[in-house]
């Protein structure tokens, strides 16, 4: 039989273990909250560059210039995308993964009380059953 102080000791290892899960999942949001902003920084870069080949006056070498960089750009843009695609894909698995482990920390809590609760009923009970009947006289 399962006694009320394992199943508290299971939820509390469960619970560290979901700690360390909210933990990379924060780590995770904040991977994608600097990756968003540095594809809106590239996105601001590009904007910018693309103004300067409208600029009047362009020389071939500037032109080359910007058009290098401009490439740079697009290329990370692509890395930053893919990158954030990946992971969104993790944040959502990990979301589930937090769900679950939530609800299993919950539960063990949830029967540890229980057990609890039927220990100290038992432990009532046998006590009762010792204390001597009152005699009627």
């Amino acid at each position: 039989m399962k006694t009320a102080r394992i199943t508290r000791l299971a939820a509390l290892k469960r619970q560290v273990e979901l700690q360390k899960w909210m933990s990379e999942a924060s780590r995770l949001n904040n991977e994608l909250k600097r990756l968003n902003e540095r594809i809106e920084q590239v996105d601001g870069l590009k904007k910018l560059y693309n103004d300067q080949l409208r600029a009047p006056a362009i020389t071939s070498k500037e032109l080359v210039g910007i058009r290098i960089i401009d490439n740079h750009l697009n290329d990370r843009r692509d890395i930053d995308h893919n990158r954030r695609e990946l992971l969104e894909v993790e944040r959502q698995r990990m979301a589930v993964m937090l769900a679950q482990k939530k609800s299993q920390v919950e539960s063990l809590q949830t029967e540890a009380k229980q057990l609890k609760k039927a220990e100290a009923n038992e432990r009532f009970e046998r006590l009762q059953a010792l204390v001597p009947l009152k005699r009627n006289s």
